[in-house]
């Protein structure tokens, strides 16, 4: 028992980064002008922003306290936090795919800048959103490929 737990040392802190990068980001993004105070946002749009902050914190504490209590099931609740990451990650994706049915955007006016990438002279612009949810999963991917050996 405390041998696989010391061999998903490192995908535990993988699924950790994730969780803890899902539950922390956007309390700084969101929780601003930008979105849960944005006065050009409708007051409900702002209860979804804050509700939607807030629930991602609790599913990201029940993911620490999955990879980090002891257990006798370790792979079940190692599973569990990648599989509750990627369900961040699934609904991400879902809600960036189906924007044009409920007219979304992944950035707003007066909202975080995108990343400029310089490459070979020409300059590429990446939602922030996108970015990092994107690297987010590739990171999720990799402690599932390492539990997975």
């Amino acid at each position: 028992m405390d041998t696989f737990y010391d061999q998903t040392l490192v995908p535990r802190l993988l699924f950790s980064l994730v969780a803890f990068a899902i539950a922390v980001g956007p309390i700084f993004a969101d929780f601003n002008k930008t979105h849960a105070t944005n006065p050009l946002w409708t007051p409900h749009a702002r209860f979804h922003v804050v509700w939607q902050v807030l629930s991602q914190n609790g599913i990201s504490l029940i993911i620490l306290w999955l990879l980090w209590s002891k257990s006798d099931d370790y792979q079940t609740h190692i599973w569990l936090a990648a599989i509750l990451n990627y369900v961040w990650g699934a609904s991400f994706y879902a809600t960036l795919s189906s924007m044009k049915i409920f007219d979304g955007s992944l950035k707003d006016v007066n909202g975080i800048k995108p990343f400029r990438f310089n490459i070979f002279g020409k300059i590429y612009l990446v939602d922030t959103n996108l970015f990092g949810g994107t690297i987010l999963m590739i990171i999720n991917t990799l402690g599932v490929f390492l539990v997975a050996q």
